[in-house]
């Protein structure tokens, strides 16, 4: 039995390698991708261990020994040290400024040069360092004055770092950062931000914490924050969280697949052993024995494919794309990781492979052998209920013939259709993330952002400063950005807050923010449905511990920027005082250089930067679009082989009562576009929802896109499907012309 089961998979390897590949896709999809999360989540939290990264950040208007102390001895508090931060601003790059403090906590780790020491020099972002092409002990100038560069150093906030929220990808020879002794810093004409990191005990209760710390520190206390929240860290274990979703997600279809696959390739195979299987029975093999004859089968294909799947996965996929997506974020060294996940699934898979071949096998050797020889051709079938109605008889031939076949097999038929459904499906996920992402950034920079030029100031403005600024321009809007948090059913989630002036530079979708009254917000569609926030709610915001209730008129369906929206007044009412940090201007170049402005920021280009997002998906939609052809055409060619197989004694039959060979291709021909026609019409519907789904999970709280794919897309989709139809149809009709009508027509007995 061995013997057979070897040469049986040698004579009808093109039956089985459709199992093969989709089994191999199946693991090497998901643990290429699963692998990538993994290794990306053990770097980021091996990173974050290495600098023992404070748990909160409390930022002050000034430092205080006094406080410092009292915060020392709260029982949940086990360190705190401080930290200056100051941005610094050219023409050519901006650089974030940090001091380091003595102690171990949020501590850079130190890639080049020098150990950090009060000595007066700068350790620049190792990846700021190569970008701009500097050299250890050459001179680096801020403000005039000369500091030397001793070292480079990474630090786990500025994973992935950006100048501003308005520039979304790092471009590291524009944007950077760089740790100065307290003693260099507070030389520079800066607007610093004080901050204490706090390191505190496990399982401690942070809104309490946040309690005891605006006691202690009254008037002279602003927020609290936790760095992986607030940081980029927050981004890139997002982005871990994504890619392990999307593992799931694929691989899940492409299980459901493989087994379909598998079910159709093991039906027409015992449908071609039939002969076989009875002559076993009656020579005596038990029925256990021939049972596991057919069983190894799927076992051997499904677990060479799978194995080696789950071993090229991490070895090809996951480094190529670690290539596309792993030069967004700064980490000393990508960690290898092992996993045992991909085995367990090569184990799940070749089990659930094994278990549907049990459906079309058990059936046939529970027979007697002298029923298993009777042929299919010798069962009766009734007449189909089309028969029965006034149209049949007006309707041709071939599509009478068609017809009749596929309601009398409909389990057939509808493994055609959804081959054809799930290659419709993985085309439009392919093509419409890329248009989704297209249509999401269009929708921000002409629709949201109306103005040409962003003007962001050092520090925020108050109301004197802002009619000084703006006394030699009469067009723009003043903006400001605060973080905040909402509660919702006791529980507190961080969120971000935009208010901007009377103007039009900003258009929010669905809401005109000058008729907001009292205490009226919008509230973005995504953080709504995390919040399972309606219209007309009432939701309460903290802001620097006094909590307000807002009312929430309408959801809005945005992109970018997320979060809560206001209008001046309605912040003013809260009792909060408008110091906004930017001004958004309709054209470039209108407000005249000045001392306060840190950075001014071209819509064009935010936009042309945000378009090289692309650049990063299109190894994932290239893999899309390969696995959807792999997947029509497998799907297709084992559903139509198997009508090939129940069938051609049917084609022998015709040809020999005087059909021509193209009539007789013809009936091939339109049973496969019919059955390809209704697949497609399902998988429009079907790839959009699947579509919807792919595109939420590669949104971040940060950045919500929104679900789109244009008319070419479909139509490209469209041609792709039924291309792959051709395809199938030509290797069927290759089989057709070859059937040897004598041995077809000779009876079983």
């Amino acid at each position: 039995m061995v013997r057979k089961t070897f040469r049986d998979l040698r004579k009808n390897w093109i039956s089985f390698l459709s199992v093969f590949l989709m089994s191999f896709i199946c693991l090497f999809i998901f643990t290429g991708i699963f692998h990538l999360s993994q290794q990306m989540d053990a770097t980021g939290k091996e990173f974050v261990r290495d600098s023992r990264l404070a748990d909160n950040v409390l930022s002050v208007t000034s430092f205080n020994a006094e406080k410092e102390q009292e915060i020392n001895k709260l029982e949940n508090v086990k360190q705190v040290a401080r930290r200056s931060i100051g941005r610094y601003q050219t023409d050519q790059f901006s650089l974030t400024l940090l001091t380091f403090n003595h102690s171990a906590i949020s501590r850079p780790q130190v890639i080049r040069g020098a150990k950090l020491t009060d000595r007066a020099g700068i350790w620049l972002d190792e990846d700021f360092f190569q970008a701009r092409h500097y050299h250890l002990g050459e001179t680096f100038l801020i403000e005039n004055t000369s500091y030397e560069i001793l070292g480079t150093v990474r630090q786990p906030e500025f994973i992935y770092h950006t100048a501003s929220e308005d520039q979304p990808l790092p471009n590291h020879k524009k944007s950077g950062y760089a740790y100065l002794s307290q003693q260099s810093f507070e030389h520079l004409r800066l607007y610093p931000v004080h901050q204490l990191l706090v390191k505190t005990k496990k399982n401690s209760n942070t809104p309490w914490l946040e309690k005891e710390l605006a006691d202690i520190w009254a008037a002279d206390y602003l927020e609290l924050n936790q760095p992986q929240d607030t940081s980029g860290l927050s981004i890139f274990f997002d982005r871990v969280t994504q890619i392990q979703r999307l593992a799931f997600l694929f691989s899940s279809l492409f299980l459901l697949l493989t087994l379909i696959t598998m079910e159709a390739t093991m039906r027409r195979f015992v449908k071609q052993q039939q002969l076989q299987i009875a002559v076993l029975k009656a020579q005596g093999f038990s029925r256990r024995m021939v049972l596991l004859h057919y069983l190894s089968f799927g076992m051997i294909v499904t677990l060479f494919g799978a194995s080696l799947g789950c071993l090229l996965g991490p070895k090809l996929l996951s480094p190529a794309l670690l290539t596309a997506i792993g030069n967004q974020f700064s980490v000393p060294a990508w960690l290898e990781v092992r996993t045992s996940l991909g085995y367990l699934m090569v184990a799940v898979v070749t089990l659930l492979n094994m278990l549907i071949t049990l459906l079309p096998v058990l059936p046939l050797i529970g027979q007697l052998s002298a029923k298993i020889m009777q042929k299919q051709s010798n069962q009766r079938f009734k007449r189909v209920w089309l028969e029965h109605t006034k149209l049949w008889t007006h309707l041709p031939f071939a599509l009478q013939w068609t017809l009749r076949d596929i309601q009398r097999n409909r389990r057939r038929a509808v493994l055609g259709i959804f081959g054809a459904l799930g290659c419709m499906l993985l085309l439009i996920a392919a093509l419409g993330i890329k248009d989704s992402i297209n249509f999401s950034l269009d929708s921000i920079f002409n629709d949201t952002y109306r103005y040409e030029e962003k003007v962001t100031f050092k520090k925020p403005l108050n109301a004197q400063e802002r009619t000084a600024t703006a006394e030699t321009i009469t067009d723009y809007q003043w903006l400001e950005q605060q973080n905040i948090k909402l509660l919702k059913d006791s529980e507190e989630q961080a969120a971000k807050a935009t208010i901007v002036s009377d103007g039009n530079e900003l258009a929010v979708p669905a809401l005109d923010l000058q008729d907001l009254a009292a205490n009226q917000v919008g509230l973005s569609g995504a953080l709504a449905k995390k919040l399972k926030v309606k219209p007309k709610d009432t939701v309460y915001i903290k802001l620097q511990q006094q909590i307000f209730p807002v009312y929430i008129k309408t959801i809005v369906p945005i992109s970018s920027p997320q979060g809560l929206f206001f209008s001046q007044a309605v912040w003013e009412n809260l009792q909060q005082t408008f110091e906004p940090q930017s001004l958004l201007l309709p054209k470039k170049d209108q407000l005249p250089e000045m001392p306060l402005i840190a950075s001014r920021n071209d819509k064009q280009q935010q936009f042309e930067d945000s378009q090289k997002l692309l650049e990063g998906i299109l190894m994932i939609v290239t893999l899309l679009i390969l696995a959807a052809l792999a997947l029509g055409i497998t799907i297709m060619l084992n559903c139509h082989l198997l009508i090939f197989s129940e069938r051609f004694i049917e084609f022998a039959t015709l040809k020999v009562l005087g059909f021509t060979k193209r009539e007789v291709l013809s009936l091939s021909f339109l049973e496969t576009s019919l059955l390809t026609l209704i697949g497609w019409l399902l998988g429009l519907p079907s790839g959009w929802l699947f579509l919807k789904a792919y595109v939420a999970m590669v949104s971040t709280d940060q950045q919500q896109y929104l679900p789109h794919i244009t008319f070419q897309s479909l139509t490209l989709a469209s041609l792709v499907l039924f291309g792959c139809m051709l395809l199938v149809q030509a290797y069927l009709n290759l089989r057709i012309n070859r059937i040897d009508f004598a041995t077809a027509l000779k009876p079983a007995e």
